[in-house]
């Protein structure tokens, strides 16, 4: 069972209505800073937080759902107290969690945003396949097309505005949104320079959010939203997750926390700490354990991959095996991706001899050895 959801499902919590924690002094106001005029806020409930998305009109809640955790009750629960903006791909969960967030998504679509990553068409227009994507989704459009680059040609490529200009004539998207787990400093960095983007969706787990810091400022001064994903990856236990929840949303270039919940008291601790600032008992804690871990974390830099002269794609494959698998427990999702990466860029007994992504990695990660792991399991799963 997937970390997120090692919590049972409890109806109690579904209905229960609880008094919430008092709002901290100095927290984050429903409406962007400095703005003291009465705002329209979409599914806006008292306990949850907003921040405006750059220099629109839209307003997301803190915390939005998506990946690869899917449980509907929670979903509605989530809607309920406020959360209006969710994340989804066809490839999450081998295809079932689109379905999932559709059952949802038929009495509650006008309470939230949805945004989609591209996965169905990467790199084509593709009309005909957007639409039976909507049809499982129970929407006619979306408000978030997220296209899913890795590389930082790729963040920056025209391709993607003419892409993105086709869709939006056809009033089946909204925004343009940017979404990276690879070269993600760079892809998301020439993103945010290339004016495309409406909201950029970086890996900001804790290796990654010091080293995003310009990006992110770059971010917020250019008026485009942040939708941080990964942000537990690597974290054990839910007082660390909720503590990194705080410190992620210090930062006041992002705009929302994309995270899979799956059981009702994962999702109070959360709604909680938005509410709540970070202590120094929890950074001092956080703090321990960055340290402690450093070199078991990647942080999808791919300084890795650029350094190897095969090419090996050593972060996905990480990936594939340390978070879908081990950390989501998601066996479907981490053999589907794990299955797409060609045999010559899976890396091989070579890599022992050569180790130059080792030399190169900034967290000093035992690449090869952790290769040869990820090897050994995928291929007893197969």
């Amino acid at each position: 069972m997937a970390m997120e959801q090692k919590h049972s499902l409890n109806r109690r919590s579904f209905i229960q209505t609880g008094a919430l924690a008092a709002v901290a002094a100095g927290g984050m106001s429903c409406a962007s800073a400095g703005n003291s005029k009465s705002v329209s806020i979409l599914n806006q409930k008292p306990e949850m937080k907003y921040r405006r998305l750059g220099d629109t009109d839209i307003h997301l809640s803190v915390i939005s759902m998506g990946g690869l955790v899917m449980e509907e009750p929670v979903h509605h629960y989530a809607i309920d107290h406020g959360v209006n903006l969710v994340h989804i791909s066809t490839s999450y969960i081998n295809g079932q969690a689109i379905q999932k967030l559709g059952n949802v998504l038929k009495t509650r679509r006008g309470e939230v945003y949805v945004a989609l990553k591209d996965n169905f068409a990467v790199g084509e227009f593709a009309p005909e396949k957007l639409d039976e994507v909507l049809s499982i989704l129970n929407t006619d459009y979306v408000d978030f097309f997220m296209f899913n680059r890795h590389k930082q040609d790729e963040g920056r490529d025209p391709k993607i505005r003419e892409i993105f200009e086709k869709y939006k004539e056809t009033g089946k998207v909204r925004y343009a949104g940017l979404t990276s787990h690879g070269e993600v400093k760079e892809t998301i960095g020439a993103g945010i320079q290339s004016g495309m983007f409406d909201l950029v969706n970086p890996v900001l787990n804790q290796p990654s959010l010091d080293v995003m810091g310009p990006e992110l400022e770059a971010a917020r001064e250019a008026k485009i939203g942040v939708m941080a994903m990964k942000t537990m990856k690597g974290i054990e236990g839910i007082d660390l997750e909720v503590a990194y929840l705080k410190k992620v949303l210090s930062n006041p270039a992002v705009t929302t926390v994309v995270k899979g919940i799956g059981d009702f008291e994962r999702f109070d601790r959360y709604l909680a700490a938005c509410n709540e600032l970070l202590t120094s008992a929890e950074d001092t804690a956080l703090t321990r354990h960055a340290q402690a871990n450093r070199t078991a974390n990647c942080m999808m830099c791919d300084e890795c991959r650029k350094a190897c002269p095969d090419h090996v794609e050593v972060s996905t494959v990480l990936r594939c095996k340390d978070y879908y698998y081990e950390q989501m427990g998601d066996k479907l999702t981490a053999l589907d991706t794990y299955g797409g990466i060609p045999v010559e860029r899976l890396g091989n007994e070579a890599c022992r001899d050569c180790a130059e992504c080792e030399k190169v990695c900034p967290n000093g990660i035992d690449i090869v050895n952790r290769l040869t792991a990820a090897h050994s399991l995928f291929a007893q799963l197969a």
